[in-house]
């Protein structure tokens, strides 16, 4: 494999920042219903936890240019004991030539040397190549986490408009970020205590839940190029935050919805619905014609929300596992 790879120039390195606007035009031809911009690549690239273990190669062809990259890290972003992510990423024409699996030879080591148990990688529910690949490689499929679009143009909130109503009588006011952090210095912080119990709740596949420090949240959640305060929106109990939804707004693309989640005293009062036609508005107002989510299959209530809404699925995303540590002899 190695003697191909040379014949055809290609050559590994360590990946540069300066790599950053090649990397985002190899995403947005992978995704292009989704994607990046070099502004929001380098904010990732500096909030970067410094300390946190992570091993990246950049891909070169043999005139120098980058074709991709492929990284192994220890997941910042959450509790995940003994397991490290994997993430590949290659321009569509040197798929298929062996580099993939090359990467994993230089990546899979490096996480057995940080004594992960599991490697978890993830890929697009139709990317039917990537799927044969990871499972000739070793990996195993153990989830799905459903994508699925609203046609904002067409959404009509009508019938659901009773619920304003409803919230309000209850004694809930419906406010953003933005304005909350004009009357309140620690509108951050509290909107974290808010954020941490209720995404803690979210299912996700291989054991792992979402849990980040509260400088790395921040950076990552209100103060990227994607972020807007204004578009945090936050149900309050008194002066207490019960409730949330946030957006990601993509540059040329659809919007994403980050988190929706309300605290399971405040459930059952129609605020998760309040929370979300407040943020349809606000993509309207702001020309987006289009807004996607992720679910885990294994979170019902958020899947029927979004069905009530009209949300229309789209291929989701698989998890894939590798077990690095064989079983014991005494458990064969």
């Amino acid at each position: 494999m190695s003697d191909l790879l040379n014949s055809l120039g290609i050559g590994f390195r360590d990946f540069r920042p300066d790599d950053i606007p090649a990397l985002v035009e190899i995403i947005n031809r992978t995704f292009p219903d989704e994607p990046t911009t070099v502004a929001q690549e380098e904010h990732w690239e500096k909030s970067y936890p410094s300390a946190n273990p992570r091993l990246r190669f950049a891909v070169e062809d043999g005139e120098g240019q980058l074709i991709g990259i492929g990284t192994c890290e220890k997941p910042y972003w959450a509790h995940a004991p003994g397991i490290y992510a994997l993430d590949i990423i290659l321009t569509p024409e040197w798929r298929r030539r062996g580099i993939g699996r090359a990467l994993l030879t230089k990546l899979e080591p490096y996480a057995g040397a940080q004594e992960a148990e599991r490697l978890h990688t993830w890929c697009r529910e139709d990317f039917a190549d990537t799927a044969r690949f990871l499972q000739c490689a070793g990996y195993t499929n153990i989830g799905l986490r459903f994508e699925s679009r609203l046609d904002l143009e067409q959404f009509d909130e009508a019938p659901f408009a009773a619920v304003f109503r409803r919230v309000a009588d209850a004694g809930y006011v419906l406010t953003t970020l933005a304005a909350e952090r004009a009357a309140q210095p620690a509108a951050d912080r509290l909107l974290y205590d808010l954020y941490r119990p209720v995404v803690a709740e979210v299912p996700l596949p291989g054991g792992v839940r979402i849990d980040q420090p509260f400088e790395i949240w921040r950076s990552n959640a209100l103060e990227g190029p994607t972020c807007d305060p204004a578009a945090i929106f936050i149900a309050k109990w008194g002066d207490d935050y019960v409730g949330m939804t946030s957006l990601e707004l993509l540059h040329n693309g659809p919007a994403i919805t980050g988190m929706t989640g309300v605290l399971p005293e405040h459930r059952g009062k129609g605020l998760a619905l309040a929370l979300k036609l407040r943020s349809f508005r606000y993509l309207k107002g702001h020309g987006y014609v289009e807004t996607r989510t992720h679910n885990d299959t294994a979170n019902p209530p958020i899947l029927r929300l979004n069905e009530k809404l009209g949300y229309q699925r789209l291929p989701g995303w698989l998890l894939w596992q590798k077990n690095l540590i064989e079983a014991a002899p005494d458990r064969l």
